[in-house]
């Protein structure tokens, strides 16, 4: 391999792990706000059935997460493309 490709094959790998890096955060958010459902379906699966409170807490987080779903997205900084 010549200069130029190894280069553009380094540039390539560091736009993608800052792209990880960036997102991150939000991938993680959605693997703590998912454990509640992963917990009820388990609990369907098994036949564990969930006391009411279990399940008005199971629908707060819900709404919730779906309110923060619907909150609009903040003004494009020109980082990203199309």
């Amino acid at each position: 391999m010549d200069a130029a490709t190894i280069e553009a094959a380094a540039a390539a790998a560091t736009a993608i792990v800052e792209a990880i890096v960036k997102i991150a955060p939000a991938i993680e958010q959605g693997i703590a706000s998912a454990a509640p459902f992963v917990s009820a379906i388990t609990g369907l699966i098994t036949g564990a059935n969930a006391t009411q409170a279990q399940i008005d807490a199971l629908l707060s987080t819900a709404n919730l997460s779906s309110a923060q779903f619907q909150q609009p997205l903040p003004p494009d900084d020109g980082s990203t493309s199309t």
